[in-house]
């Protein structure tokens, strides 16, 4: 059985965030320590892990030479860069073929349209035309979005009332590449985890439902409440896309659920933060997962070792309160599983997450929001 395992462990991992951090974690209980590309010194992952190369996306070409395997944690890279890297032999995991709808929500939508899956209504913005006559189509409120994903901790999307709104926001941004979606009538937001290896083989965890405060994704609820047949069309759906674009590794799915059904939103290819309580909550993690379909190894389970889980997201909320300061009140909370990322905090920065389980999803949240309170230094 050894033998057919291939010898594809030179692993080298794109960014060094939360993300990667989680994903080198992964990959040491696996005996593989894979090689990162950070930008910055304090980076998560840089901060926990060895083989760090620190440098500028210059300098990509060489650290990708000396990687058998190459996987992206985020997806502020240029396409064309990546492109030229897998033409001259580079192998990328997920490769241009993932990788330019993930990369491209303009892309992404023209392509997902073309094949059939239902996405919302949509248009280029290169001029205020663009947004005028998309309005008189379809009515406001519209969707104004980055067609590249945004920086961390700028914001990618807004919501225009009118045509006031929309000319103030191109105005502001009139350096970024824009589209605009119709709006959706949505009632709840689920996302779709699953692990795919080349070849087709893939896995899918449990359908999540996220929240959103302020258009920050502030608590992870799974198996999300839609029922067996919109969980079972959910996960058809992005099996479906999953083979349409030949992903390799983790692929996530957002879903809208509409009243007019289910909607796709956006494709991520990498683990997700909706993923994240499959550390605990599954058999193989997404982040393990990850690790195994970039090298071709067997994919592990994926399903649900309890009834329901609940994660919440830790963000910065003051200059002078440091959740690391209060990490001992946290673990007191008995069944929270605490992951704090290792950063400085700063007021709307991720700094961490909280998982727990129980027999309903109540039950859950309440031990994960009161770790989430004391790593605040709230009472909750």
């Amino acid at each position: 059985m050894e033998a057919d395992l291939p010898s594809l462990y030179r692993l080298g991992i794109v960014g060094a965030g939360q993300i990667a951090r989680m994903t080198h974690q992964a990959a040491v209980r696996l005996g593989i320590t894979p090689k990162l590309f950070a930008e910055r010194l304090d980076d998560s992952a840089a901060l926990a892990a060895p083989g760090v190369v620190f440098s500028h996306p210059d300098a990509i070409a060489a650290f990708v030479a000396d990687c058998e395997v190459v996987t992206f944690e985020h997806e502020r890279l240029d396409v064309g860069l990546l492109q030229a890297l897998e033409q001259n032999g580079n192998l990328l995991r997920p490769g241009l073929r993932t990788i330019r709808p993930a990369f491209d929500k303009l892309h992404q939508r023209r392509l997902l349209k073309s094949k059939g899956f239902n996405v919302p209504h949509f248009t280029e913005v290169v001029g205020p035309d663009d947004v005028m006559d998309f309005a008189s189509q379809h009515g406001y409120p519209i969707m104004l979005k980055t067609v590249r994903a945004a920086p961390p901790g700028q914001r990618g999307t807004w919501r225009v009332e009118d045509h006031r709104e929309a000319m103030n926001v191109l105005s502001q941004f009139a350096e970024l590449d824009l589209m605009a979606e119709s709006f959706q009538d949505i009632v709840k937001e689920l996302v779709v985890v699953l692990a795919r290896r080349p070849g087709g083989h893939l896995r899918c965890y449990p359908v999540s439902e996220v929240s959103y405060t302020d258009g920050v994704c502030t608590e992870i609820r799974s198996p999300a409440d839609v029922g067996s047949r919109l969980a079972a069309d959910a996960r058809e759906t992005a099996s479906r896309i999953a083979n349409e674009i030949d992903a390799v590794g983790v692929l996530a799915v957002e879903i809208f659920l509409t009243t007019d059904g289910l909607v796709v939103n956006e494709l991520a290819a990498r683990p997700h933060n909706a993923g994240h309580f499959t550390i605990e909550g599954c058999p193989t993690s997404q982040f393990e997962n990850h690790v195994r379909a970039v090298l071709d190894l067997p994919l592990g389970p994926t399903w649900a070792i309890h009834k329901a889980s609940v994660t919440v997201n830790v963000y910065g909320t003051r200059e002078d309160v440091d959740p690391s300061q209060h990490l001992s009140e946290a673990l007191a909370v008995e069944g929270a599983q605490v992951h704090l990322y290792g950063k400085m905090p700063r007021p709307g920065r991720k700094l961490g997450h909280v998982t727990a389980f129980g027999e309903d999803i109540a039950e859950a949240r309440l031990v994960a929001s009161r770790a989430e309170a004391a790593l605040q230094g709230r009472r909750h």
